[in-house]
């Protein structure tokens, strides 16, 4: 009985692990369909970036991403094979197995075969019935006789039951052994595009490190735009505070008044509020649930536009080949233009803050604000409430002028009087 229970045990556990094995498979497959689709539109704004033949800083972003990307797609690859590997191997196992177990049951079966022809005189069989010594014995005889015939055909049942897996088994190494190849090809391919993307980034770097006073120019303008956006931001923290302080006031003389007193702590039994570190902002059990629920979604929000890449990356980083650095508030995500910019999650509208001719729009969740910039056919209004996914503006082109849409995506925390500049790569999630 336990010897059953064992064997059942390990044909279940079989099955889950090659479930498993597959769901894997097909995650990784839905992963690498993915990431080819984000190649396909990078390159695709290659083309566009290429008619223009100017080397800029946003084209190195650009195909520092596609390597990336590409990157990516051959680690996918690389866990693909492993997984066939695994599949071969224990395809191999089981085969030897079933070969084994084969061999096995023929022997047993041609043993029986034997027996069956040394004692196949009618005579013997019915001198076996008759030879009992009670009516008991001979209905035991009688039954042993049929349960042999019916082993033997068992038998014959077994061993064709274990040549149907063996074949099962031998075409499915054969399908794998075919699919690594397949696989192995692709991998050597997507090899060859890496390759040819290092070569165009080397020849891109090449020529910015020639046009590196140019650099250093756009580098400026950039800065000179993020500090606008730091002061706006800033100023919006001031009175967004100031306001929150006054509201408060006023909810205190009126308790007063009232002879009670004004509650400015987050809702009672909020486990979430239990261990943060509350805001100046958060004067409301409202405001600490919209913050709350900010935090609750860290990696988890949207994305703000549904076609784009991040070319670039939140924080000080070096351009390759140059002595320059840039240091973003935020990522600077490309797109198309006219791209629909979406609210990552329901707050308020801060400010629109014009830039000439683009917007930035920053909106309030709690303590948290959340800032798109480079946006034209703006659709919202100061202190109008937003819903998550509600369309704010669109994608403008980038300062470029390369026929690319840019969005820079910024997420801030107030923290004390100041706002702290948090990556969003931390805050939407992967795709």
């Amino acid at each position: 009985m336990h010897k059953f229970l064992f064997i059942l045990f390990f044909l279940l556990g079989g099955i889950q692990v090659s479930s498993l094995q597959a769901q894997t498979k097909d995650e990784l497959e839905n992963q690498r369909k993915q990431i080819q689709r984000e190649i396909e539109e990078l390159r695709k704004s290659q083309l566009v970036v290429k008619k223009n033949k100017q080397e800029s800083l946003g084209q190195l972003a650009r195909i520092r991403n596609l390597i990336k990307k590409r990157d990516a797609i051959i680690g996918n690859i690389n866990r693909q094979v492993h997984l066939i590997d695994n599949d071969i191997s224990n395809n191999n196992r089981e085969i030897d197995r079933l070969k084994n177990e084969l061999d096995t049951l023929k022997t047993q079966y041609a043993r029986t075969l034997e027996y069956a022809y040394k004692n196949q005189n009618n005579y013997d069989m019915l001198n076996f019935i008759f030879s009992a010594v009670s009516f008991n014995d001979v209905i035991k005889r009688i039954t042993y006789l049929k349960a042999y015939r019916e082993y033997r055909e068992k038998q014959v049942e077994n061993i064709y039951h274990t040549q149907l897996l063996l074949a099962q088994k031998n075409e499915a190494l054969a399908e794998n052994k075919t699919l690594k190849s397949k696989t192995l090809e692709e991998q050597g391919k997507q090899m060859k595009k890496l390759e040819d993307e290092k070569n165009q980034k080397n020849a891109v770097v090449s020529q910015l490190k020639r046009k590196e006073k140019e650099l250093d120019k756009q580098l400026s303008s950039k800065r000179k735009v993020e500090t606008n956006i730091r002061n706006s931001i800033a100023a919006i923290i001031r009175r967004e505070i100031m306001e929150a302080e006054k509201a408060e006031k006023a909810r205190r003389e009126a308790a007063a008044k009232a002879g009670g007193t004004a509650k400015t702590t987050p809702a009672a039994g909020s486990s979430a509020t239990a261990t943060r570190v509350a805001s100046k902002l958060e004067n409301t059990p409202e405001v600490t649930a919209v913050s709350v629920g900010f935090e609750n979604n860290r990696r988890k929000l949207p994305w703000p536009v549904s076609k784009g890449n991040i070319t670039g990356q939140f924080g000080r980083h070096k351009i390759e080949g140059t002595r320059l650095f840039e240091d973003n508030i935020g990522v600077y995500i490309q797109t198309n233009i006219g791209e629909p910019v979406k609210s990552v999650f329901e707050g308020t509208v801060s400010s629109v803050h014009n830039f000439g001719a683009v917007s930035a729009v920053t909106l309030r969740h709690g303590k948290y604000l959340t800032t798109y910039y480079n946006l034209i056919n703006i659709a919202v209004q100061k202190n109008q409430d937003i819903k998550l996914g509600q369309v704010l503006g669109r994608a403008a082109e980038s300062e470029d002028e390369d026929g690319i849409g840019k969005v820079l995506f910024v997420v801030t925390e107030v923290v004390g009087n100041n706002p702290k500049y948090l990556n969003p790569e931390d805050w939407i999630k992967s795709r």
